[in-house]
Order: structure tokens, then C-alpha cells, then sequence
């Protein structure tokens, strides 16, 4: 069982399962693990539409507009704990697109039903080790003017993922036996 779920310390290959015929790719794994990496060297054609669920919020469109009216004002907020309404809302806004589907979301962990999933799941398994330095490097490249303070706070709260990861497993041993 091991051999497919995330390390700690050892990067291994994308954990890829079917799970419906539907065009949808869900891509998950932890934060700093490489999945808008994946995304563009894999789903970067007009076969394609990746929809980032980071970027998601700020994006000022009809779904948001869907979004709000479901969940209030908050919406944002409200996304890891109902991650599956959020999911079947993203589903159904972009089915009428000819393109494949691809969901990139660190948040499939959070999913309380798989029977919800549509077509394939990507899990990204980069070690925890290799997410966690990843992300300190991207918060000093994108805020390139932090404090030391601002920078300690936000190192001490990725450090979270060292326990984060393991819902991200279960989310995996689930799948894998599905």
C-alpha cells in the first residue's frame, strides 16, 4: 500500500486513476507538488480547459456569480468544506464546452463523496519535503518584499503540511479502491 501513497521524502510518479468515461481530469496533490506544472506540459493545447480552483475566486464570471448565490458572500471560504458542491457547480458550468475538463485542485482531499468524481484523478506525489521548500521559494519570489516576520508566519503555517498530507493519502487509499 505504501508504494502509492505520498513520502515524506521520496518523489514518486503520478498515482493515475480512471474512474468514469466522462472528458474531465481532476489533478490533485499538495500545494508546492507540481500540479499547474503538470497541467501545462500535459493539457496545453485547445483539446484542453484548465480551470485552477486557486485562481477561481478571482475571476469575475458567471460561476462566481452561481457560487455566491448558493454559498453567500463568503463563498470563498465556505469551498474545502463543501469541496463536493463546489465540484459538481464547476462540472456542470463548464459541460457545454467542447474541450476537455481539467480540475486543478489541491482541495479533492476534502471530497466526503468519490462517488462524485467524473473521469480521471491525477495525484501528483511529490515529497512532502521537496511541496514544503517549494512553496517557501514561491512566497519569496512572489513577495519579494516580506517581512521576517511575515515570512516565519507564513513558514510556520506550510509547515502544516506535514500533517496535511496525510488526508491527502486517504483520499488516495480510498480512490485506489474504488
Amino acid at each position: 500500500m505504501n508504494d502509492i501513497l505520498i513520502d515524506l521524502k521520496i518523489n514518486k510518479e503520478p498515482y493515475i486513476k480512471k474512474i468514469t468515461d466522462d472528458n474531465i481530469i481532476n489533478l490533485t496533490g499538495e500545494s508546492g507538488s507540481g500540479k499547474s506544472t503538470y497541467a501545462k506540459m500535459n493539457f496545453n493545447n485547445d483539446k484542453y480547459m484548465v480551470i485552477d480552483t486557486d485562481d477561481i475566486f478571482k475571476l469575475d464570471n458567471e460561476l462566481n456569480n452561481l457560487l455566491k448565490e448558493k454559498f453567500g458572500n463568503d463563498y470563498a471560504n465556505k469551498f474545502i468544506n463543501n469541496f463536493d458542491e463546489y465540484y459538481k457547480m464547476i462540472i456542470s458550468f463548464y459541460s457545454q464546452k467542447d474541450k476537455i475538463l481539467v480540475i486543478d485542485s489541491a482541495q479533492f482531499r476534502n471530497m466526503k463523496n468519490l462517488n462524485n468524481l467524473k473521469g480521471t484523478v491525477i495525484v501528483i506525489r511529490t515529497s512532502i519535503e521537496t511541496c514544503y521548500q517549494r512553496c517557501l521559494e514561491r512566497y519569496k519570489n512572489n513577495t519579494p518584499n516580506c517581512s521576517k516576520d511575515d515570512f516565519d508566519k507564513y513558514t510556520l503555517k506550510k509547515k502544516n503540511m506535514f500533517n496535511w498530507y496525510r488526508s491527502l493519502n486517504d483520499f488516495i487509499t480510498k480512490l485506489n479502491q474504488m
